[in-house]
């Protein structure tokens, strides 16, 4: 396995720690800590480079306080300057610690996340009721505060082989007990802290229906007994490799009876619900706002998150129930989807630069993907002459191919990747579509 060096020196520069700053700023410059930081922007990046340069970078104290979501978690929370070294971090190491990753792991991964999850899942389920009849579905006891430091270092250290930046890991991984909940890096450790299990499931176990969301993890098989199996093994794995317990309440159990719980949702093979929790947190929501006196539009723009998070499970009932049903208008928009609409067989072999994709469902077929690209055209210009141009369009279609070759993809519409789509024949007169690099 390659281990990569000769990456301290990236972490250090000072381009890196502007745009660490400017990541970890997001969405919170009228903070007063960030504009403080950001008043003096050039002298305050100087002088953590100069630390970070001289090793005498140290992490400073934790703010720390107790958060109810809805269970209690202890929170630890830095200033905001060692926010930016974390970023700064992270800006350079996440690609080799993501790459490293099964497409399992969805928990603060680009591109992935809880709806990817939950549509990956369902997709599955739909697709092989018999072979996802069972359930196995667990947690580990106190993750977080239970990681083991010198076992963390060791992991670490499978990717990673500079010794200055492991310097600089080890002493934000000791700075608290277990690994803090509250730090941008920590959900990456704790990513990382599982991964060789992730891999040992798919690769040795060769378990098709695995997935993994921080420490929840589910895993669907045709019986009891091989699920029975698996629990063994990923509690001895746990025990011994990683010094963690299984919680008690881990279940086996018939999908059909009660679903799978997972990310906020409970899927079975025909349809999805949200959790109990969460409608009962939205009922209560719309309640306290009608009783307020709210129009029901005004409540629409202010649980619009919650309207969001409904749209991706079959809630027309409750939305009917509570007088939510129109909740379009205000959901946040997955992408910028504009142009005129080609059909896929019209754009085979040419180079596109690909902008975006969305995968969704249709009332036609279980999973529809929506391309965006450009394509190059001969656009008419005002003088009668005509002009080559990128040209942007869209696209849908069905194939299953394109879907699991994109889920998962992260496509910056900025930086737009060139490629093909070309259709190429299989045994029996069928053909799969396939996305490749342009010639």
């Amino acid at each position: 396995m390659k281990r990569f060096g000769n990456l301290y020196e990236r972490v250090c520069a000072y381009e890196n720690l502007e745009a660490a700053f400017y990541h970890a700023s997001e969405g919170k410059r009228k903070r007063p800590e960030v504009q403080e930081f950001a008043s003096d922007l050039e002298a305050n990046l100087r002088q953590i480079e100069h630390e970070l340069r001289t090793h005498t970078y140290h992490t400073s104290r934790y703010d720390v306080f107790i958060k109810y979501e809805p269970k209690e978690r202890v929170i630890y929370k830095l200033p905001f300057r060692d926010r930016v070294v974390h970023w700064a971090i992270m800006l350079v190491v996440e690609p080799i610690w993501v790459s490293n990753f099964t497409r399992d792991v969805y928990a603060c991964v680009k591109g992935r996340g809880i709806h990817p999850c939950l549509n990956r899942l369902r997709r599955e389920m739909k697709a092989d009721p018999e072979g996802t009849a069972y359930c196995l579905k667990l947690d580990v006891r106190k993750f977080y505060p239970s990681i083991d430091h010198d076992i963390l270092k060791q992991v670490v250290r499978v990717k990673i082989k500079d010794p200055e930046l492991l310097g600089l890991l080890d002493e934000i991984i000791c700075s608290a007990d277990g690994v803090p909940i509250g730090n941008y890096l920590s959900q990456f450790f704790a990513n990382l802290y599982l991964s060789e299990l992730d891999h040992i499931i798919k690769e040795r176990l060769k378990v098709r229906y695995y997935y993994r969301y921080a420490d929840d993890i589910v895993l669907l098989a045709a019986d009891k007994a091989t699920l029975s199996g698996h629990l063994v093994f990923i509690n001895h794995y746990l025990n011994h490799e990683r010094a963690l317990d299984i919680k008690r309440n881990y279940q086996i159990f018939p999908v059909e009876s009660r679903g799978v719980d997972f990310v906020g949702y409970v899927t079975y093979h025909t349809h999805c619900l949200a959790r109990k929790r969460n409608k009962k947190n939205l009922c209560r929501k719309v309640a306290a706002f009608r009783k307020r006196g709210l129009p029901d539009e005004e409540i629409r723009l202010k649980l619009a998150s919650n309207l969001g998070f409904m749209q991706h499970c079959d809630s027309i009932h409750l939305l009917n129930t509570i007088g939510m049903k129109k909740f379009s208008e205000v959901q946040k928009q997955k992408g910028n989807f504009e142009g005129a609409k080609l059909k896929i067989d019209n754009i085979l072999n040419r180079v596109l630069q690909l902008t975006g994709y969305q995968i969704g469902e249709s009332r036609y077929r279980d999973t529809c993907l929506t391309l965006q690209f450009k394509i190059e055209e001969q656009v008419p210009q005002p003088d009668g002459t005509t002009r080559s141009e990128w040209v942007q369009h869209i696209c849908f279609t069905g194939s299953q191919a394109l879907v699991k070759q994109l889920d998962g993809v992260e496509i910056d519409p900025k930086d737009p990747p060139y490629c093909r789509i070309i259709k190429q024949e299989i045994e029996g007169g069928r053909c799969f579509y396939k996305i490749i690099d342009p010639e």
